[in-house]
This record gives structure tokens, C-alpha cells and sequence, in this order.
């Protein structure tokens, strides 16, 4: 019996969409988890018949089905980034005494959709609702470098024809600094946003891996020498994979 549940566990999961495509046929899927067709069809025809798997009659290919949907949806309704990612900044807020930011994609654009801002005299104060291309600021290049690749090239592309990438050598940089981000794991850029500060991002994601969102901690460049720099850089990292692991992402 656990031999049929793994399988079928294996099954479900290789009917994940993707950003290529969300329908597989028996033989596409026995491909995928290196399984028999016959074994692959009989499985996903029992699955069909409690709606986890729907089949198209028109091509015959499969997919996930409203059933499964909203099993998963009885559990997320009430959670969103912003509901998860709160204790968590008002954490980083206590251990670090800076400003904290939340940032989801919209388009081509990050924007700031929380933020718990510093008790101290010297801070950053960035409002709620602000908008920068993902080619700016560590919260936004982290969400870029994160994208799926065809996702990132449709962003580039687009900063490149709203001029907000102007030149080739700008967008050599931003590919080298991409790169970068993945290797280290986070960003940190300093008066990108404003002049004068630092900001340190890490990425949030979601339970299918694609990158959500990004938090970060953002203060006074004066106060960012390299002892607190590392401080910070591993309180945002930390606080990012946890946030991740809450939504139901597995490193």
C-alpha cells in the first residue's frame, strides 16, 4: 500500500504547473517520474475519479483538479506573504532596531506593501505603496534575480524599453550583480532608494519555489559597517528562509 501512495504522491506532484504548461499526457507524466504508462494511466484515471486529477477529453492530456485546489485553498484562505511575513518582521524589527520592508512584484515594478520603521532618532522612513523597477534597490534586484528565467528576460526587457535600463554596460551590470545575488543568497545595495542609506534584502518563497516577495532591512549607511553588515545580512537571510518555510517552500 505505502508503494501505490508514493507513487501517486510522485504523480501528483509531477502535474505541478509550470511556466511552460499545466496539462501532461499518461506518457509525458511516465516520462517525468520514470514509471510504466499503464501503471501512470490507471493511477491518474482512480485520481480523476475524486477530482484530484482532471482529464481533458479534448487532447487527453491531465492536470490538477478543483478537488485538490480546494483542499489546499481550506488551508490558505486566511494566509497571505503579508499575514505570514508580519511576526516575523516585528522579530527582525526587535533584534535589529532598523526599518523593516516587505516587497511583492507587481509587473515589472516592486513595491513596498509593509514596513515596521525604526524607533531610532537616525532611520529610514520609506512609505507604504512605493513603487521602483526591479532594477532598483536590494528588495526589487533580489526578486529579479530570483525570477524564472523566462519570467526575468520578459522583465528585462521591459526595463530596457522604459528606459529604466539605458545602455548596455548598465544592463551588464545588473546581470553581473544578479548573479552575485544568487551565489550570496541576498542583495545589498546603498543609496539606490535614498541617498545616504543601505539596504540588505533576502527572497521569500512560495511553496511551488517561485520567489514572492522580498523583505529588508534598510537604515543609515553610516551605521552599516562591515561587523553589523554581516549582523544584518544573517538576521535577513534567516528571517527570509523562515518566512519561506511558512509558506510551504522546502530549500
Amino acid at each position: 500500500m505505502s508503494e501505490v501512495i508514493s507513487k501517486t504522491v510522485k504523480l501528483v506532484q509531477a502535474l505541478r504547473p509550470d511556466e511552460f504548461n499545466h496539462e501532461w499526457s499518461a506518457t509525458e507524466v511516465s516520462k517525468k517520474v520514470d514509471m510504466p504508462v499503464q501503471t501512470v494511466h490507471r493511477l491518474l484515471s482512480c485520481l480523476e475519479e475524486y477530482g484530484i486529477v482532471f482529464k481533458n477529453k479534448e487532447n487527453r492530456k491531465f492536470r490538477l483538479g478543483l478537488s485538490l485546489m480546494q483542499l489546499g485553498l481550506s488551508i490558505l484562505e486566511d494566509l497571505s506573504i503579508l499575514n505570514i511575513s508580519r511576526p516575523f518582521m516585528e522579530s527582525l524589527a526587535d533584534k535589529t532596531k532598523e526599518s523593516i520592508y516587505l516587497t511583492v512584484r507587481e509587473g515589472n515594478d516592486g513595491i513596498f506593501v509593509e514596513c515596521i520603521n525604526s524607533p531610532q532618532m537616525l532611520r529610514i522612513a520609506e512609505p507604504l505603496g512605493m513603487r521602483l523597477p526591479l532594477c532598483h534597490g536590494a528588495s526589487k534586484k533580489v526578486i529579479l534575480a530570483y525570477l524564472k528565467p523566462t519570467a526575468q528576460k520578459r522583465v528585462i526587457e521591459g526595463l530596457i524599453d522604459s528606459k529604466h535600463i539605458k545602455s548596455q554596460r548598465e544592463l551588464d551590470d545588473l546581470l553581473d550583480e544578479l548573479n552575485l545575488i544568487i551565489q550570496h543568497g541576498y542583495a545589498i545595495s546603498t543609496s539606490e532608494t535614498t541617498e545616504g542609506t543601505t539596504g540588505v534584502a533576502a527572497p521569500i518563497f512560495a511553496w511551488n519555489g517561485q520567489v514572492e516577495g522580498a523583505i529588508s532591512v534598510a537604515g543609515p549607511e553610516i551605521r552599516f559597517n562591515s561587523n553589523y553588515l554581516n549582523r544584518i545580512i544573517d538576521l535577513v537571510t534567516n528571517t527570509s528562509k523562515t518566512i519561506s518555510k511558512e509558506m510551504g517552500w522546502m530549500e
